[in-house]
């Protein structure tokens, strides 16, 4: 399983339900969804500046794109990035790997 990091930004709307309700259990009900469809969620945490909300998930591509669509579309959230985890040193070594098949133009 992949690993993503979920960057959100929560609507105005959401703000105004968190400032009616701010004992409400938020980690519980962004869980309960992201295992709803197969993902596991690892971490979650509200942080300041840009965006709000940063949460890491692990799962299939399918299965990060399906959540952002459906928190984007509930109205919860006005951006969501995703950022999938990946291995650098494999991705250097497919790297140098390709670079040496790779024809410079003549100068």
């Amino acid at each position: 399983m992949a690993k993503f990091y979920v960057i959100g930004k929560v609507s105005p709307d959401l703000l105004q339900r968190m400032q009616k309700d701010p004992t409400a259990d938020r980690f519980a009900s962004t869980k309960k969804v992201i295992e709803s469809i197969g993902g596991k969620m690892l971490s979650y945490e509200w942080v300041r500046g840009r965006y709000d909300v940063i949460c890491c998930v692990e799962g299939d591509a399918e299965t990060a794109v399906g959540m952002k669509v459906a928190f984007l579309n509930s109205g919860l959230m006005d951006a969501l990035m995703i950022h999938e985890v990946f291995d650098y040193n494999k991705a250097f070594s497919k790297a140098a790997d390709a670079t040496k098949n790779v024809t410079k133009p003549a100068e």
